[in-house]
Order: C-alpha cells, then sequence, then structure tokens
C-alpha cells in the first residue's frame, strides 16, 4: 500500500472525470468514454501484439450511431449477442486454456468484446424513457467501491490467493470485503433512489464477481505479455484498460439486468 495516495488521488480524478461527464449530459459522457475507449483498445493491442484500427473505428461508430436510425434496435440485439458469445468465450480462456496462443480469431473475439462493451456503457446511459444517470453512476460506482475494499481488505488481510499463477495479488479475503461493500453501497442506492425494487440483491451479487472475472481477464493479458501494467496514463493505475477492465466485462451483463426489470 506504500503508493496509496497516488492510487487515491489518481483514482478520484478519474472518478470525477467519469461522473461528472454521466451527469452533466448525454454528449459529454460520449466524449469521454470515447477517449477511454480509443486509448483501452490501443492498449490491449499492445498486450496481445496485433493491431487492427478497425475495431478503433467501430467503437466510435457503436457510441456515436444515431438512436434514431432505422437499423438501431436491429444492431443492438445483434451486438448482444456478440459480446455475449465473445465474454464466454474470454472466460473460458481465462479458467480452461490460460496456455492459448495468440491468433487472429482470439484477438478478435476479444476486441469484439471490448468495442461492444463501451456501446452497452451508451445503453445504460440511456436507460428507459426519460434520461436518468443514476444507473449508470450506480454502475460504475458499485465496481469502484468493489474495487477499492478488494484492495484495501486484501492488502491489509489477504492470505488464499484466488489464481496465483494469473494475478498474484487477488485474494479470496480482498474479493469479500469488495463483495459486501459493493452490496451495502447498492442496497442504499436502492434504499433513497428505488432504482431496482427487490432485485438489487441480484445486482450487488453479480457485480463483484463480473468485476473479478474482467480484472482476471485482464491480468492473463498482462501475464502472458510479461507486462505490469496496460499503459502509464492513471498514475498507481497503470493505463486506461487497468482501470477499466472490470467496467468492461461487467456493462453488457449489466445492461441485461435493466432490460429484465
Amino acid at each position: 500500500m506504500k503508493n496509496f495516495w497516488t492510487r487515491f488521488l489518481s483514482g478520484l480524478l478519474y472518478a470525477l472525470l467519469i461522473s461528472a461527464s454521466v451527469f452533466f449530459s448525454k454528449f459529454s459522457f460520449k466524449v469521454v468514454i470515447s477517449l477511454f475507449s480509443i486509448i483501452a483498445l490501443k492498449e490491449f493491442f499492445n498486450l496481445l501484439n496485433f493491431k487492427n484500427y478497425f475495431f478503433l473505428l467501430l467503437v466510435l461508430f457503436l457510441i456515436w450511431i444515431p438512436k434514431n436510425l432505422v437499423i438501431y434496435d436491429s444492431l443492438t440485439i445483434t451486438a448482444c449477442i456478440v459480446s455475449l458469445i465473445c465474454s464466454i468465450y474470454c472466460t473460458i480462456l481465462l479458467f480452461f486454456k490460460r496456455n492459448f496462443k495468440y491468433s487472429k480469431l482470439n484477438f478478435t473475439i476479444s476486441s469484439l468484446y471490448l468495442t461492444t462493451s463501451f456501446f452497452f456503457m451508451i445503453q445504460i446511459h440511456e436507460h428507459g424513457t426519460i434520461f436518468n444517470p443514476l444507473y449508470l453512476f450506480v454502475f460504475f460506482s458499485s465496481i469502484w467501491i468493489n474495487n477499492i475494499f478488494a484492495y484495501l481488505i486484501g492488502s491489509k488481510f489477504g492470505k488464499n490467493k484466488i489464481l496465483e499463477e494469473i494475478s498474484p495479488n487477488k485474494t479470496w479475503e480482498g474479493f469479500f470485503g469488495g463483495f459486501f461493500a459493493s452490496l451495502i453501497f447498492v442496497y442504499l442506492m436502492e434504499y433513497y433512489f428505488n432504482l431496482f425494487n427487490s432485485y438489487w440483491i441480484v445486482l450487488g451479487t453479480i457485480i463483484p464477481v463480473l468485476s473479478l472475472i474482467g480484472d482476471l481477464l485482464q491480468s492473463l493479458y498482462k501475464r502472458r505479455a510479461k507486462l505490469k501494467d496496460s499503459g502509464n496514463i492513471i498514475p498507481g493505475h497503470g493505463g486506461a484498460y487497468d482501470r477499466m477492465d472490470s467496467v468492461i466485462y461487467s456493462a453488457l451483463y449489466y445492461y441485461l439486468f435493466l432490460k429484465l426489470l
């Protein structure tokens, strides 16, 4: 925890930037998330040692495509199916095939999973007929709180490793510390704003699990690339992909959760 204050201040600045853009307008959030998506994708390209700038254009297209187009609903359904397949495939790589070889297929599937995730962040922001930025704020904040407390509890009390060969610092003590902190936060948001009804407990339970998978998946890519961080633009955290790995993995599932409410 020697770099705690560096992590805290840079993380706070990042959180304030995201939160301000979420509450200010749809346009401001699209601008900010466009910037982070481009940086995160380029960092991902470096990790897998592949480059295909088609995905940079695709993510911008998905973020900025007008919602009133005739094809929009079909595009959303297609993105759901593609993103679900790709995220499941990447999860299988994480838990069952960690010795996978770099290939154009793995690169393409992983790139699609990242690219479509940013599209679903936009969908979450526009959830419902009335613009309510609280849904997206809860999404980001619950993951941030989970990660903060997982780091604090894990650093102080962590002994039992989750997947030591991939992420030596991830412990079960840290996971449950983040789990309960995130669950309490979601409960408080439900108590004061009535966003999820009785399903808040489902959300509070799945967010820490999804966050962990997203974090471990990025750690797998970094381990294969023999790099500690995906970048260095956020002091104490690394790159944009380092800071957004959990958000990227969770976005599709949170969107589907909202659609099923």
